[in-house]
């Protein structure tokens, strides 16, 4: 339990922090000059509480290798370098190859590794979220407060989401009586008694309660979204599509991601040209993003330091495209193909880097807004993901001329030509070979987000899991694995520091 309350201190000094919000910026700076009492004296200034966890988000810092723990972010890094369709050219300083890799399975034991830090990082936000619903009783008497517990609601849920993506069985269907993580949904102390990991079933029952309420809060408090940092409506509602599709929940899913596209002035398609980068929380597609203010950039760990070729690391440990979802997985007419593509006399390539020439398919799509000063902002939901999400629902549920008409939409503004699916036969079957062509229409929805989604939203693990698929990397990548459906490699190991703390959990027992 003793970890549990390091979080929630960490929480109390980095992320309760006493900060101002406007639609301008999101100033997080720690004035350390208001105590709890008088931030939650106030529902205007609580919120203050909530940009804090956000703060967090995009923070180094989580174990002892802050150099591969960019928060958020990196959190999707792995869970893509994970799947099949993302590698890196050569292991650098090690840093995410071995997540790529697979070579962690010995770091649950230390403070250091993958285990630690994503299990530290989540937990310091629903630390953080209890932190504010303890506060429910006087915040809920107000709008403004209850917009923050709406915030605080849909973090909770969505930490919850992560860690049974990280440390829970997938195929929830067939595995939702195995075991879960612990919850915990009122502040902690050093006295809290640590509690049981419980079921899969019952966390999901958690998660789901939480996002109902976050979208109950939102509804009752009718409050705009004042900075794209802040988790609205919009954003709650396609957090919970993604944790919907996890428990292979197709009609909630739907549902959820139907209402998180009615945000008013959503793009539901930008333009490849419009999506530069990767780096603009501006673009009218944008649900939810983090503004990075040049005070705040982390260009030496941070999220563009490993992804661009002009960063401090991506550009001598490349992170590339595969080449089978490149050459075959799009087509000779897909946009998208730019983002993989990188002419071999590009300036951005040092001259004598060791990759300068070499046919790789380095990834362009993430790139910084200033690489001098590592500004960058951080994409954390696009409207594109909900616009898939429907498709595939919509496709499950035998709605196949609404399915095609969403893909169409997609289609208009990635492909130079028509895109011709007229063949494709009106099913929901899955093909298990993640390397043949389409010959369903769910294999189309199911291709296209694996090419939009690269890199983004929670990365292709819980795709995978969900779908309960495995893969044989291609031949060409340097660590050309195969992986089993459900694989155990895709859950990480409980670290060995919350056994030490948690009394309620037995490491002959409870261990993955």
């Amino acid at each position: 339990m003793k970890n549990i309350y390091k979080f929630l201190i960490l929480a109390g000094c980095a992320g309760i922090l006493a900060v101002s919000c406007s639609k301008e910026t999101l100033d997080t700076a720690p004035a350390g000059s208001l105590s709890s009492e008088e931030i939650f004296s106030d529902p205007n200034k609580a919120q203050s509480a909530v940009d804090g966890i956000y703060r967090l988000m995009y923070e180094n810092g989580w174990c002892g290798y802050d150099s591969e723990h960019p928060g958020l972010a990196g959190f999707t890094m792995v869970r893509s370098l994970m799947g099949e369709d993302h590698y890196m050219a050569d292991a650098g300083n090690g840093w995410f190859y071995y997540d790529y890799a697979y070579w962690i399975d010995t770091d649950w034991t230390s403070t250091y590794g993958r285990q630690y830090g994503t299990w530290n990082m989540f937990y310091a936000f629903i630390a953080q979220a209890n932190y504010v619903t303890d506060q429910e009783e006087f915040l809920k008497t107000s709008p403004e407060g209850q917009n923050v517990l709406a915030q605080a609601y849909a973090i909770r849920a969505f930490s919850y989401y992560c860690l049974y993506e990280s440390f829970c069985q997938g195929n929830y269907t067939e595995n939702k009586d195995k075991p879960g993580v612990p919850i915990y949904t009122t502040g902690t102390t050093k006295e809290t008694e640590g509690v049981g990991r419980g079921t899969i079933e019952q966390l999901f029952t958690q998660i789901n309660g939480d996002f109902q309420k976050s979208v109950d809060y939102f509804i009752s408090a009718d409050q705009p979204q004042s900075h794209s940092s802040h988790i609205d409506l919009y954003t709650a509602y396609g957090l919970w599509a993604r944790a919907s599709l996890g428990q292979q929940n197709y009609e909630q899913a739907g549902k959820c991601a139907e209402e998180a596209l009615k945000k008013s002035g959503l793009k539901r398609v930008a333009t490849i040209s419009e999506l530069s980068g990767f780096n603009n929380r501006s673009v009218g597609d944008v649900l939810w993003a983090f503004e990075i203010t040049a005070d705040q950039a982390t260009i030496f760990g941070g999220f563009y330091s490993h992804m661009a070729i002009d960063g401090t690391y991506g550009s001598s440990a490349p992170q590339c495209f595969d080449d089978w979802i490149y050459e075959q997985g799009m087509t000779d007419t897909d946009l998208r193909r730019a983002w993989a593509t990188l002419p071999s006399e590009s300036s951005l390539v040092a001259d004598n880097s060791m990759f300068k020439n070499k046919p790789i398919r380095w990834q362009v799509k993430f790139s910084f807004m200033n690489s001098a000063t590592g500004v960058g902002d951080i994409l954390n939901m696009r409207a594109e993901e909900m616009l898939l999400t429907l498709a595939e629902c919509k496709c499950r549920a035998g709605e196949y001329t609404e399915a095609r008409d969403l893909l169409e939409e997609l289609y208009a503004e990635r492909y130079s030509a028509p895109r011709d699916i007229s063949a494709l036969e009106n099913s929901a079957a899955l093909s298990v070979d993640t390397h043949t062509q389409p010959k369903s229409l769910l294999d189309e929805i199911l291709l296209q987000r694996r090419i939009e989604l690269w890199c983004e939203g929670m990365g292709r693990v819980p795709d995978l899991r969900r779908l309960n698929l495995g893969y044989a990397r291609w031949e060409t990548q340097p660590e050309a694995l195969t992986k089993q459906p459900n694989d155990p490699s895709f859950i990480l190991a409980i670290p060995l520091s919350e056994f030490n703390s948690n009394p309620a959990l037995d490491l002959s027992k409870d261990q993955n």
